[in-house]
This record gives C-alpha cells, sequence and structure tokens, in this order.
C-alpha cells in the first residue's frame, strides 16, 4: 500500500513514517511539506492514502482535499490536526475524508489510528462514536471484512456503493466506476441512507465507523 503524508511540520510526518514502518502492512510511505508538493508526488505515483494536515500555508483543509480527490480519486484521504472540534472533523467528513487523527493523541492512540486505516477501516475520535453499535454473532470477527457482513440487508451493489462513499467519492465518479447511471446511484443511496437510518453521506460514515466496517 502506498501512502503518502502531507504535513509542514517536519518532526510529526518523519515520525509518522516511522510509525507506520512499526505496522508490518508493506507499506511505502512517501512525505510532502505541503499540498503543492504533495500534489506533484501523486502525479508521479497515485497513493491509496493520504493522511493531509489540515491547517497549512498555501492550499490546505477544504481546497486541498479536493484538488487530491481530482488527481487521485480513489485515494484515501484521512486529516490530521491540532484542531479537534467536532465541527471540524464533520466538516472534514462533508469534504470526502474517511478518517480524521488529532495531532495530539498518544503514540498508542496514533498507532490504533495508523493501524485501523491501513486494514480497510475508518477512524474517528472516539467521544464522536457514542452510540450503539449492532451485535455481532458468535464465532465472527467485531470487524468486518466485507460491508454487507456488518449490513446485510444490503444488496452486494449496494455495499458496493457504500464503500465508494466511504472513500469519499462524488456520485459521478461512483456512476462511472460502477458503470451505472447517476439515477440509480441516488436510488442506492436512498434505500442504503434508509437502511443505515441516517439522513447524508456523513452520517453514514459515522455508523460505519462505529460499526468498525473495513473499505478494503
Amino acid at each position: 500500500m502506498n501512502v503518502l503524508v502531507i504535513d509542514d511540520h517536519s518532526l510529526f510526518r518523519e515520525g509518522l513514517r516511522l510509525l507506520l514502518a512499526e505496522l508490518g502492512f508493506g507499506i511505502d510511505t512517501q512525505i510532502a511539506g505541503s499540498c503543492e508538493e504533495g500534489l506533484e508526488k501523486l502525479r508521479a505515483r497515485p497513493a491509496d492514502v493520504v493522511l493531509l494536515d489540515w491547517h497549512m500555508e498555501g492550499l490546505s483543509g477544504a481546497d486541498a482535499m479536493v484538488a487530491i480527490r481530482e488527481l487521485v480519486p480513489q485515494a484515501r484521504q484521512i486529516v490530521l490536526s491540532g484542531e479537534k472540534s467536532a465541527a471540524l472533523v464533520r466538516t472534514a467528513i462533508d469534504n470526502g475524508a474517511v478518517g480524521f487523527i488529532a495531532k495530539d493523541s498518544e503514540p498508542e492512540t496514533l498507532l490504533l489510528a495508523l493501524n485501523t486505516i491501513a486494514s480497510g477501516g475508518i477512524y474517528l475520535p472516539a467521544t464522536l462514536l457514542s452510540g450503539p453499535a449492532r451485535t455481532t454473532p458468535a464465532g465472527e470477527s467485531h470487524l468486518p471484512s466485507e460491508l454487507t457482513h456488518a449490513f446485510p440487508e444490503l444488496t452486494q451493489r449496494q455495499g458496493d456503493v457504500l464503500a465508494a462513499i466511504l472513500r469519499g467519492l462524488p456520485n459521478k465518479v461512483i456512476a462511472r466506476e460502477l458503470n451505472i447511471s447517476d439515477q440509480t446511484v441516488k436510488s442506492h443511496l436512498s434505500v442504503i441512507f434508509r437502511q443505515l437510518n441516517v439522513q447524508s453521506r456523513t452520517e453514514a460514515v459515522y455508523v460505519c465507523a462505529r460499526q468498525g466496517v473495513r473499505i478494503a
């Protein structure tokens, strides 16, 4: 798995590279000190996961996420920030992030977050994930390998659409990737939201994070 860390604090991005190396997933990590440098590296070699500092000089935050998504729509984007308000986390998820890591997290929490993300899961601060999770039948993993295991009422195609949502893909890209129409994507979204009892993509991400599902 190729990972790109974009952060303007050299010690922090080097520390993340060392932590990722400890996970043992065969992760190849690149680092960049700005979004502009990160975009250049993505043009040379697309990444599977981008860890993005939200507050940087130049292109940052939502604008940076848009630029990355336009260049590498399949990359999962995870926001890093010293600020950890619920409003900022929601803004990041609204813009297509599939995870949020607070920079002041303890090393153990950082490792948990990186391990979850490297395993294909979603990581959000525990304080935002209060609420009941579905029970898992005896003998099954508490981290389902497929969305349809966590939400068996969804069809395989609806699971594909939900997985695309959790990767932050817009409807047009989902339609192109799955070779279906925009209207069909909207129809699947309507069913998915009803089954998950949510009103938006952001709420769907929160539910899936709470359930511990994996995107890949």
